[in-house]
Formats: C-alpha cells, sequence, structure tokens
C-alpha cells in the first residue's frame, strides 16, 4: 500500500481538492458545487513560447487526477485580451505604436487576416499547442465576458465595498491606496485606450475619468485628453489584476490554477487575490499549483535576446511527450533547457517507458513513475522503449540519408529484434528527428564523420592504446552486436593493464580526431567493422 505522500503530485492536489472541507480565510464551508473548473490563462501580448504551455499542461495534469478521482470538473482556458499592448513586439509594424495602452481585443491584426491582434494570436497559440495537450480546454475571452455582463454582478458588489477592498490591498502596499480610490479602469469611449484613463469619481453607477498620457516601462500610451463618464453596466473597462483575479475563480468556480514560483509568497497577488475572493466575493480561493519557470541556457527567454523556443520548434526535432516530461516529472524544481538537452529527454522517456513496462523500483518508485508516464503519454499514441537511443540516432541520420538503410544497420547492431510496423515506425520517426536535429543543432565540430587519415592528430593518441589496436583489430571484427563491441575494448584495456577511458580516447581520435563522441559500438557498426579495424591496424 502506499501513503497519500508518496502519490504522484497531481494525484496529491487532487486528493486534497476532493477532500477539502473549509475556507482558507474564513469560517465557511466549501460549497457543494455541480461542475467545479481547473483554469488555466495567459497574455496574448508576448511571445508565444512553450513556457507558456507549462501551465496548460499542469493544469491538464490535475484535471485528468481529478477527473479520475470522480470529481465533477472541467478544464478552461481564458485569454487574458484585456491587457493592453506594453511595446511592439518583433515583426510588428511601429505604426502601431498609436496602439499602446490599447487592450489587445480592441488592436486591429497587423497581418489583416484576422478580426484583431488577440485573436490572430489566439488561433496561432491553439494551433501551436494542441499537439502538446491529451485534453483540450473551453476557451474563454475576458474581453467577452466582460462585454456579456458576466462579471456586472461582481464589479458593483467590490465597488460598493471599495473601502474594504482598499483595507487588504493596502497591507501589501508600500504606498497605501488613498480613500477616495476608485478600482474600476474605463476604456475611453473616445479614443479607445484602456491606460490612458484616470477615474476621478463614481455615483454608484458610472466612473467619471479623464484620458491623459500614462508611460510604461519603454513606451507612453498618449491620451486624448477626453473626460467623460463610463456606465458599469455596460462594462467597457475592467477592473485591476488584484480583484479580477478572484472574480474570475468565482465566475468559473475555479478549485485550481497554476501560478509561476513568485506568487508563493504570501504578498503575491494569487495571495491578495484569495482573500478577496473569499472575504468580499465569498467564494472559496482555489488550490494552487505553484511551479519553476523554464529558463533556456540559464537565462528567461526574450526575443530581444533571441534564445526563444518555439513549440513549432520542438516539433521539428522531439515529440510533444519529452516537453511534457520536462514539465510535469516535478514542480518546484529550477529548469533551464538547452538544444542540447533534447537527446538527454529522449533517453529519460525511453527509460520511464521500460522501467513501467518492467515494473522496476519498490512500490513508491513504481507508482511515481506509473503515473508520471500516464499524464505524459498522449492519447491513441503508445510510446515505446528502445534500445535505439536518440544520440545513436543522431549519428546514424548523418550517415545514412535513406531510413531504410539505417534501420538495417540497427538490425546488425542488435538494437533492432523486431521488424514489426510499430517498431519500424518508431526508428523511422527517430531517425526524422534526429536528421532534424542534427542540422538545426549540432556544430561542425560535433557532427560525425570517419575521418581522414591525414586529419588524425598521431601525438595525441595513447602510445600504450595503439600497441593494442591490432590485436583489438581481431577481436572487433569477431563482435555480433554493439554491445560485444563495448565489452571487448573494456576488457582489451583491462587485461593489458590499461585505464579503459585512454583505449576508447584513443579509438575516438583515430576514427574521429577528437577524444569523446557516440557509443563506440554504435559507431563502429555505424562506419562499418571493415573500415574501422583497417583504420586500427594502420595506426602503428
Amino acid at each position: 500500500m502506499v501513503d497519500s505522500e508518496s502519490l504522484f503530485w497531481a494525484d496529491q492536489l487532487a486528493k486534497k481538492i476532493v477532500g477539502r472541507e473549509n475556507f482558507f480565510f474564513a469560517e465557511k464551508e466549501i460549497p457543494k458545487l455541480k461542475k467545479w473548473v481547473v483554469k488555466s490563462s495567459s497574455s496574448l501580448s508576448g511571445v508565444l513560447h512553450i513556457g507558456r504551455l507549462s501551465d496548460l499542461a499542469r493544469g491538464e495534469a490535475v484535471y485528468r487526477a481529478l477527473k479520475e478521482q470522480n470529481f465533477p470538473v472541467e478544464f478552461v482556458y481564458v485569454t487574458e485580451d484585456m491587457d493592453p499592448l506594453r511595446k511592439i513586439p518583433k515583426g510588428v509594424p511601429e505604426s502601431f505604436e498609436k496602439y499602446i495602452g490599447f487592450p489587445v481585443s480592441d488592436i486591429p491584426d497587423p497581418w489583416g487576416c484576422h478580426k484583431s491582434y488577440d485573436k490572430h494570436h489566439l488561433e496561432h497559440f491553439l494551433g501551436t499547442i494542441s499537439p502538446f495537450l491529451s485534453e483540450h480546454p473551453k476557451i474563454f475571452s475576458m474581453r467577452e465576458e466582460y462585454q456579456k455582463g458576466s462579471f456586472n454582478e461582481m464589479v458593483f458588489g467590490l465597488m460598493g465595498r471599495v473601502n474594504a477592498l482598499i483595507e487588504i490591498l493596502n497591507r501589501f502596499r508600500i504606498e497605501p491606496l488613498a480613500s477616495n480610490w476608485i478600482p474600476w479602469k474605463p476604456i475611453c469611449q473616445n479614443c479607445g485606450n484602456l491606460q490612458t484613463t484616470r477615474a476621478i469619481g463614481f455615483d454608484g453607477k458610472s466612473v467619471e475619468y479623464v484620458c491623459e498620457d500614462y508611460k510604461f516601462e519603454t513606451k507612453t500610451a498618449k491620451g486624448c485628453g477626453f473626460h467623460g463618464f463610463s456606465d458599469l453596466k455596460k462594462a467597457n473597462g475592467k477592473m485591476p489584476w488584484k480583484s479580477e483575479w478572484a472574480m474570475q475563480w468565482k465566475f468559473w468556480n475555479v478549485c485550481s490554477e497554476g501560478a509561476g514560483k513568485e506568487y508563493e509568497s504570501r504578498n503575491s497577488a494569487f495571495w491578495i487575490n484569495a482573500e478577496i475572493c473569499e472575504k468580499l466575493l465569498d467564494f472559496p480561493m482555489p488550490e494552487p499549483i505553484f511551479y519553476e519557470h523554464l529558463m533556456v541556457d540559464g537565462v528567461k527567454m526574450s526575443a530581444s535576446l533571441g534564445n526563444v523556443v518555439y513549440p513549432s520548434d520542438w516539433l521539428k526535432v522531439s515529440r510533444p511527450e519529452t516537453l511534457r516530461l520536462l514539465y510535469l516529472k516535478k514542480l518546484m524544481k529550477t529548469r533551464s533547457f538547452s538544444w542540447n538537452d533534447i537527446p538527454l529527454l529522449e533517453l529519460e522517456l525511453d527509460r520511464l517507458v521500460e522501467n513501467v513496462k518492467a515494473k522496476k523500483g519498490d512500490a513508491k518508485e513504481f507508482v511515481q513513475s506509473q503515473r508520471l508516464l500516464h499524464f505524459v503519454e498522449m492519447p491513441n499514441c503508445l510510446l515505446v522503449g528502445s534500445k535505439f537511443d536518440f544520440a545513436t540516432a543522431i549519428m546514424l541520420a548523418q550517415l545514412f540519408a535513406k531510413n531504410q538503410e539505417a534501420f538495417l544497420k540497427l538490425g546488425e547492431m542488435g538494437f533492432v529484434s523486431s521488424k514489426s510496423k510499430e517498431i519500424r515506425e518508431f526508428v523511422f520517426e527517430r531517425l526524422n528527428f534526429a536528421r532534424e536535429f542534427a542540422a538545426l543543432h549540432l556544430s561542425a565540430e560535433q557532427k560525425i564523420r570517419l575521418v581522414d587519415m591525414s586529419e588524425v592528430d598521431f601525438q595525441k593518441i595513447d602510445s600504450k592504446a595503439k600497441q593494442l589496436f591490432f590485436s583489438l583489430a581481431a577481436r572487433i571484427e569477431t563482435a555480433k552486436s554493439a554491445e560485444d563491441i563495448q565489452a571487448i575494448i573494456y576488457d582489451e584495456a583491462k587485461s593489458n593493464g590499461l585505464e579503459p577511458a585512454k583505449l576508447f580516447n584513443a579509438i575516438y581520435l583515430a576514427l574521429l580526431n577528437r577524444d569523446n563522441g557516440p557509443k563506440i559500438g554504435s559507431l563502429v557498426f555505424a562506419f562499418g567493422k571493415e573500415k574501422v579495424c583497417e583504420r586500427l591496424r594502420q595506426i602503428k
């Protein structure tokens, strides 16, 4: 029997949600609802990189875990399309600077193929994320929900209890809000800007405002000087994030939502909204899914740095399951991705499949592995465990232009014992990924080829290792598999009082003119035993 603490993190969180009885900030019981929601959301104003997938992938895992516990739950994705445009993204004409401060939902599509800026990016984002999700969420728009009046009752309620709202917010502010602060942010009815309006009065029905310049970090949103009134019933505006998030939770009956690790702090927007939600909106705060953000080569992804990894780039060189594995294996662990990690992630996924099939590890380890694989796997896409690793695929893809030739070579190596359709499709897919990976992400020095004898630096080859090359060649000729060759080299070194690492390095130098590379056994079969043995006999 596995105890609760040994459960996979998504199962632990689901169990906590199902068993929760009380509010966090108030002495109240959790209501019995017909349907709860696991919610994910993101802004559509920035770069849609693989980091945007992390919240969806983790939310999806909790949603699935809740469903498996027969909890009444749905999965939704909310577009934060009321967010203002803060700067001009790469590829957008500079003329769009006039829309700085506008809600992204109200900006025309720069490319002219969609109704608006946000709809262009939303369609692209949804199409991009689809291959990475096993469950597809219902899609909602904040702009559309405001326009439908979905938040009207809560907006009027918070405006009516503004002093209590100010009291909560001021406990977490260095500079307190004024007693006459008005939370509603109108969209200027004259120019259409959101960020440039400043509320100056409220009569219980409408917010009086003026439209004036607003300075962002690098750009200034230009106000038009208009003086007007925003009718709350028409909802042409929005509430600030520290109250709007709470309204979202109540409106959609949210029981869980993801958030980056910075929101774990008790003075963050998550916990401030949690208090607003429970004390002012009379709805229980959701259970958070706190997680670390993904870095690339140790730094934050940024278009200006040129280190953005797009989902479409990932799918050129690897399976969607490897990205799911990266996100789902652990939550609160800093992750820094590099393209050089793809072979390691593929290997980690192969081993996970093999470990689950072989039921490796103790009860706790097996349950963790089994559940991790359960959430990583995509529907109708069976993962195949294989000795044919991605590193070997990269090597073969460079040496054989045709997959069939590489497939036959794998048979010679002893990596493919079955020629079933399933295995063949897996091998061909891996070779295609590897070929693209080599073309896009390997430097000239990393690429594999049997160098000419004139390129070999004989001075770097260990002298004692050289003396073993002739006898080693005779033994390699008898090898039946790549694993045989690995064992032969190791035995040859140990039998002659030489560190095995020195003999392996010497062979790499003789074949590649560098002291490392793919596994020697695979390399020898890929180049051909005859060619390799001839090379070893030539070096004295």
